[in-house]
């Protein structure tokens, strides 16, 4: 039977000039914070846009001359846009970057996915547009930060690029201290006007009677008159374009309140009195669990009304005296669809202000009701819907601010269920995401994956890794990760965030930085805040079945081809290295290697990689030999292509060094090489 080894990568020494290059370049670039497409023409049409007012109306028409007209030397390649968080910095830079001569498509996005600002982690590729949005970050710049930020500005240049930066003035002090930086201009923007903005987005609207309504705000016929503050956020006139473009007509009183908050609304639903007790559980089992299916929110309004504190008494009759879900529903403002049998709240906004309310205004029901309430529904009626309770409280979060509702994840931690376990991770993730709330968030995150003691916030924050939180911040959520390992609470504190690694490293796009990660921690184990070179086998542990396969991030690396699968390939390699070099049981290592050469052997690993990593192994200097010599000699399908393919590779070393000028390199011949010894002992078997 013909043995095929395919995937090979020609590790060696890797001296070749250029294409090491590359391949370091690569691995460097794994660091580089990810590029997102955003489109200004989608997310900022020029239809819509309103220019920022400032002092003198200048500035941000001085900034898009500057990057308009970028060239030579002293060129424009970075504007800093400085504004208080929620005056359309974002809305503004995305506008800028439009008016460069970059395609569409070439515009990016980036988000401060580091736990310390760092340059080096700024992506600079060929005709590229960029928009750092330092949007949540509070903590002023680091000096070398800016000095960097000197010279990455002239890379800019070279590869014909932009970024656009926005931040508070806070954030940007110490450069606004230092003066003016060549190639980079800051420009500090004021509020756009909101009354504008409210016309521009009815008037850029397709259909003709939402156009008609651009009027309705400077009319004083309107409800909608006189309604914006002088100087309310970009996002707040853009609320009212949108209640104004749903309104029934044009004193609309219903959409009025909507505007207000539902405040009218909810001082008549929260008055008082028995007799709309069973309208207001709906109502707000409704608001936390909005558009789950009409069981879940009606048994968890049945739990509320059971209550202690609440202890309102069945009906006589008992279920078959109560009314249908549509009739229970309608009262409290909800809808139900028959099709899907779902509940959904009428105006969706009620929701998040029911909750404002009840957690502003009535702070002894939710310290003394439905905190406890949460914790029941989420392991009953809500089990299977834990995803629009979070999603509820990071929307509450956004007016009581995150302690509170970590807090409240708190207490439901101490009930050490699973179910809390899920939520818990779920809403953390969401928060640790949040465009306002975020960077509060991560760092908490941080402070709970420190703290030993308390290894249910660890376990719980290792599911955030694995979730939204480590797809948008794969850095900070590594970096939460080696937190718990280094230092784990428990066992399952441990496991879990072995599971968060693996399950970031079998996304493709995340692969390498896994990888890479893994290795850097473990050739640090020796350090006192080093990782285990255990980590290495747990991460990248060899599957035994298909099943296994399908998740497995070994497999994942392996199967990268070219010179990113060849970076990949070199990093485990010098993972392995370390790893027999410093690991106080080799033993051990043997086996696990062995396990790698098994799995290749049964199809489930691509054999190239698996082959060339053990043939490098087998040449390094300072490895134990006894146990690499045991992994080439094991019996099995690739016994012989491993010993002839090291055969191989050292007479090639014997014969180099007589080797005529214009010889092939020498990681090309090891490739040549191996490549012809395995199809040598394919024939021969």
């Amino acid at each position: 039977m013909k043995q095929d080894v395919n995937g090979n990568a020609a590790l060696g020494d890797l001296n070749i000039a250029g294409r090491d290059n590359n391949i370091t370049n690569y691995l460097t670039g794994l660091r580089r914070l990810r590029p997102r497409k955003v489109s200004p023409d989608k997310l900022m049409p020029a239809n819509r846009f309103v220019t920022p007012d400032d002092e003198h109306n200048t500035n941000f028409d001085r900034a898009r001359q500057a990057i308009r007209t970028s060239f030579g030397s002293t060129a424009t390649r970075i504007v800093v846009l400085l504004a208080p968080e929620e005056h359309g910095r974002k809305s503004a830079a995305l506008r800028l970057l439009a008016t460069t001569n970059l395609p569409p498509d070439r515009i990016f996005e980036l988000r401060p996915d580091w736990d310390e600002p760092d340059v080096d982690c700024l992506p600079k590729e060929r005709s590229a547009g960029y928009l750092l949005n330092l949007r949540g970050v509070t903590e002023p710049l680091p000096d070398d930060f800016y000095d960097d930020l000197v010279a990455y500005a002239s890379g800019l240049r070279n590869a014909d690029s932009y970024m656009v930066i926005t931040a508070t003035t806070t954030v940007w002090s110490q450069a606004r201290a230092a003066g003016a930086h060549s190639g980079i201009l800051v420009a500090e923007i004021g509020l756009p006007d909101p009354e504008k903005i409210v016309k521009k987005y009815l008037e850029s609207d397709e259909s003709e009677d939402t156009r008609a309504r651009s009027g309705w705000i400077g009319d004083t016929e309107s409800v909608f008159h006189g309604l914006l503050p002088e100087h309310c956020a970009p996002g707040e006139a853009v609320r009212l374009a949108s209640i104004i473009a749903r309104a029934k007509h044009i004193k609309d009183d219903e959409a009025l309140d909507e505007y207000h908050g539902w405040e009218s609304h909810l001082s008549q639903w929260f008055s008082g009195g028995s007799d709309a007790v069973e309208e207001r559980a709906v109502r707000i089992a409704g608001a936390f669990l909005d558009k789950s299916p009409a069981a879940a929110v009606l048994n968890s309004a049945d739990l509320l009304l059971a209550a202690p504190k609440v202890d309102l008494p069945m009906p006589e009759g008992g279920l078959l005296a109560m009314p249908d879900a549509q009739s229970r529903l309608k009262p409290a403002g909800m809808s139900f669809d028959v099709t899907t049998g779902a509940a959904s709240l009428v105006h969706e906004s009620q929701g998040p202000a029911i909750l404002r309310y009840l957690w502003t205004k009535h702070p002894q029901l939710s310290d003394e009701v439905l905190t406890e309430w949460l914790q029941e529904i989420s392991q009953g009626p809500a089990k299977e819907h834990l995803g629009a309770l979070a999603s509820s409280l990071t929307q509450l979060a956004e007016t009581v601010g995150i302690a509170p509702i970590f807090g409240l994840a708190e207490g439901w931690l101490q009930n050490d269920g699973k179910q809390y376990l899920e939520l818990v991770g779920d809403l953390i993730s969401d928060l640790a995401v949040h465009p306002t709330l975020g960077s509060q968030a991560r760092a908490e995150l941080a402070t709970w994956a420190r703290g030993k003691k308390e290894p249910a916030r660890q376990r719980a924050v290792a599911r955030a890794c694995s979730g939204a939180f480590g797809k948008t911040y794969p850095s900070q959520a590594l970096t939460r990760a080696r937190y718990i390992l280094n230092s784990p609470g428990s066992g399952e504190a441990r496991q879990e965030a072995i599971d968060a690694l693996r399950a970031l490293a079998c996304d493709a796009e995340l692969t390498p930085l896994v990888v890479d990660t893994v290795v850097d921690w473990i050739a640090n184990s020796g350090r006192q805040t080093g990782t285990p070179i255990d980590v290495f086998f747990d991460v990248f542990v060899a599957p035994s079945t298909e099943r296994q396969q399908e998740k497995a991030p070994l497999s994942a690396a392996l199967a990268r081809g070219g010179e990113p699968g060849e970076a990949i390939c070199r990093r485990l390699l010098e993972g392995w290295k370390h790893v027999f070099q410093a690991s106080d049981d080799p033993s051990h290592a043997q086996n696990v290697l062995l396990s790698w050469r098994q799995s290749a052997e049964n199809g489930q690993i691509s054999q190239g990689p698996v082959v060339a990593i053990i043939i490098a192994l087998g040449r390094a200097p300072g490895i134990a030999s006894p146990f690499i010599k045991a992994v080439f000699t094991e019996e099995g399908p690739l016994k012989n292509v491993l010993i002839e393919a090291l055969v191989a590779e050292i007479r090639q070393d014997v014969s180099g060094a007589d080797a005529p000028p214009g010889a092939p390199p020498e990681n090309e011949v090891t490739g040549q090489t191996l490549r012809s010894a395995n199809e040598a002992a394919g024939e021969a078997q």
